[in-house]
């Protein structure tokens, strides 16, 4: 059973809710599902749906960031060259002027609901705001610990043809990008007593992986 959110108060936090009976959460190696996850993201991308406020990537890794050297400090020896190499990559997608569009930024595979009827539900909207489109691909492999062959075929299913050098470029960018920043809000979290187990090294590791990926475009 998994819930259905029929009413929202952003201002105060309240929600409404029901259930959906049966309901699955996607399984990120199944394929056939995925490209169910994937047609919900591209049919967001294309609504035309606009809010007033976007993610900003640069803003929310200032942020975690900054908590984090509050809190305590940066465990990564490594951390002031990779934090180079993000605003790199920051800067190198601005330069790109990609379009912005609605955008999830949390399409993990337990925020898609796979009813029992065939159709898709996506959930969570935390994080959602204007960005690359393609932001949601990366966040989507990132979550899914996916390797860089399944990055490539997810970017398949969802542009539904091969990806132009920018785009691939833009995915790997995020990716790197996603990585780093929720990596630094592990941290942060465990500061606070929360664990994670190796998630935040892994996340590490994609900005890491995928800064390199990025170079070798070009």
């Amino acid at each position: 059973i998994t819930e259905k959110i029929i009413y929202f108060d952003g201002d105060t936090g309240y929600k409404i809710a029901e259930y959906y009976d049966g309901a699955n959460n996607a399984d990120p190696r199944n394929w056939e599902q995925m490209e169910k996850c994937m047609a919900i993201v591209r049919r967001l991308h294309n609504s035309g749906l606009a809010v007033e406020h976007s993610f900003d990537m640069r803003e929310r890794i200032d942020f975690y960031e900054d908590l984090c050297r509050r809190h305590g400090d940066i465990p990564f020896e490594d951390y002031g060259k990779v934090h180079g190499w993000m605003t790199e990559l920051m800067d190198r997608l601005d330069s790109m002027g990609r379009r912005k569009v609605l955008s999830h930024l949390d399409d993990n595979g337990d925020n898609f609901l796979m009813l029992e009827d065939g159709s898709v539900r996506l959930i969570d909207w935390e994080y959602a705001g204007m960005c690359d489109p393609l932001v949601d691909v990366a966040m989507c492999a990132i979550y899914s610990y996916y390797t860089d062959e399944e990055t490539e075929r997810l970017i398949r299913v969802y542009l539904e043809r091969e990806p132009s050098l920018n785009e691939r470029y833009s995915v790997y960018a995020h990716m790197a990008l996603g990585g780093f920043l929720w990596s630094l809000w592990a941290v942060y979290k465990a500061s606070l007593g929360e664990e994670f187990g190796e998630y935040t090294i892994i996340m590490y590791r994609y900005a890491k992986h995928f800064y390199k990926k990025c170079r070798d475009i070009g």
